[in-house]
């Protein structure tokens, strides 16, 4: 939904790059997810933004997108969530 290929979405290190590039992020940021408690607190800024991305609030994107990621990127992914490049 938001111009990638979905494939790309299977290779580990790539789909993380993906996510962080969605939600608005600089690629280079990604390496925040190798500091162990950085990464904690840079992954609830990345699911919050993602969420407002496609529309949805902050209990959303904290619940669904972050607590528990498969429920939330299906309901994203096939829903009627729109992406919008702010």
């Amino acid at each position: 939904k938001a111009g990638y290929a979905g494939i790309l979405a299977v290779i580990p290190i790539v789909n993380i790059i993906l996510l962080v590039k969605i939600a608005g992020y600089s690629a280079w940021l990604v390496l925040l997810y190798l500091i162990p408690i950085v990464n904690f607190i840079f992954s609830i800024f990345v699911a919050v933004r993602l969420g407002s991305r496609f529309g949805k609030g902050g209990g959303f994107s904290f619940f669904l997108l972050f607590l528990f990621p498969v429920i939330g990127y299906f309901i994203i992914g096939y829903g009627k969530a729109q992406y919008r490049r702010i």
